[in-house]
């Protein structure tokens, strides 16, 4: 920068002389600066023409401060530590910079990589003799081997079993046993809903027992009454204790009040009043108990009383059932089927269990199923039914009248061999169409 003084401007002092003042000012302004830098605007254009240029210069250095602050957070050490401190990884060196912490860790690095695939390629050596070794070769054979005849003996018992399960289907005596245990199922329902109403017949009769009902509205009476006594003496001893707080002063209204001023006064009404207060609480306790041992006795009494009438339900069964066992009964016995249609008699000995209509010597035993209705009818349900001789009978069976037989229950064969191979015994029935056969061979 540079200033050339007009002649003749400044009077008696010599241009030359001026002009050196002036430059030497101007040189002490610019300082050597750049000629770049050695004017206002440039200097202006230098800081963005900000005039607030330090405090947007301080703003910025403060946000980087945070960063700064920020990133050392990150790295876990503190603002102007010169190592990264100390490490709990025993690979990683303690007190080292940045770059030697990468380095050793790029060393540790390497040498796991190094060993990984030395380990692979050992592995892969092993695995190449044991594929190689005729011995594996032959387990391995050995092992498929035994997997496949897994896999054929399971397949070839899944086919017998379904044919196992095939023959039971088409067999008729499979379908008569499944009959005939579903028909004891629907007799045990029928069984189980005739009990259940003969309980609640039973129940409902106790129920409309006034005996009954009076016994039970007594104890229930007696267990108000207690409740009612307990009640009303609680509320007296509280319409006592009421009366009293309500007649005392603002500061002696409490429990803790009246016991601090008797105990501030003397101890014998302290001594009075706290043998109230337990008196008290035992009066209550004893009404408490005595409701509870009430209603603990009317339980008792309940269960007394449910209990005498099970027994007594107990020994009527069992009376009914003693009169039975074993009885011989002379004349006509006559069993009335009640309410329902049918009459059952079971008996427990499966090794020789029956049932035996004897006639004298001489005569016949028999069942008559005569009604007078003109559909009188005799239908037995076993699984075999015999005629067999005894005291030198000939053990026949004697059909005086029409025989009918349900052919759609007759197992279907055309000859003797498939009615042998379908399970019907020597001697048994089936039929071809309509035409009713008798096995012979």
């Amino acid at each position: 920068m540079t200033y050339t003084v007009p002649a003749g401007r400044y009077g008696d002092y010599s241009t030359a002389f001026i002009q050196a003042y002036i430059d030497a000012k101007i040189a002490g302004v610019l300082d050597t600066a750049p000629e770049t830098l050695d004017t206002l605007n440039e200097l202006a254009a230098a800081i963005n023409d900000d005039p607030t240029y330090f405090s947007t210069v301080a703003a910025q250095v403060a946000e980087l401060n945070t960063d700064v602050a920020d990133a050392v957070a990150a790295l876990g050490v503190a603002e102007n530590d010169t190592t990264f401190g100390t490490f709990t990884a025993g690979t990683l060196p303690d007190g080292v910079t940045l770059k030697a912490v990468l380095e050793a860790f790029a060393s540790a690095y390497e040498t796991t990589k190094s060993n990984l695939e030395g380990a692979d390629s050992t592995l892969s050596g092993r695995i190449d003799v044991l594929e190689a070794d005729p011995t594996t070769a032959t387990s391995l054979a050995a092992v498929q081997a035994d997997v496949d005849q897994n896999e054929l003996d399971g397949d070839a018992a899944d086919s017998a079993l379904s044919g196992r399960l095939d023959t039971l289907e088409v067999d008729p005596t499979t379908a008569t046993a499944v009959a005939a245990v579903q028909s004891d199922v629907d007799q045990n329902e029928t069984d189980s809903d005739a009990a259940d109403a003969a309980l609640s017949a039973r129940l409902d009769v106790l129920e409309a027992d006034p005996t009954t009902a009076t016994a039970v509205a007594a104890v229930q009476a007696d267990v108000n009454q207690n409740e009612a006594d307990a009640d009303a003496a609680i509320a007296t001893e509280r319409g006592r204790i009421d009366a009293i707080l309500l007649a005392a002063d603002a500061d002696k209204d409490s429990f803790a009040e009246i016991v601090s001023l008797i105990n501030s006064v003397d101890t014998t009404n302290d001594n009075a009043f706290a043998a109230y207060v337990l008196s008290n609480d035992a009066a209550v306790a004893a009404v408490q108990a005595d409701v509870d041992q009430n209603e603990f006795d009317a339980d008792a009494a309940i269960a007394a009383l449910q209990a005498d009438v099970d027994q007594n339900e107990a020994d009527a069964d069992a009376a009914i059932a003693g009169i039975l066992d074993g009885a011989t009964f002379t004349g006509d016995i006559v069993v009335n089927e009640g309410t329902g249609s049918t009459i059952k008699l079971e008996t427990s000995d499966a090794t020789s269990a029956g049932i035996h209509i004897e006639g004298p010597t001489g005569s016949m035993g028999y069942i008559d199923t005569t009604n007078g209705f003109g559909n009188d009818s005799l239908q037995i349900y076993s699984t075999n039914t015999w005629c067999r001789a005894i005291n030198g009978g000939t053990g026949n069976l004697i059909v005086d009248g029409k025989l009918t037989l349900a052919l759609a229950q007759v197992p279907e064969y055309s000859n003797d061999s498939q009615a042998a191979a379908g399970g019907v015994v020597l001697g048994g029935l089936y039929r071809s169409g309509s035409v009713l056969h008798i096995r012979s061979v």
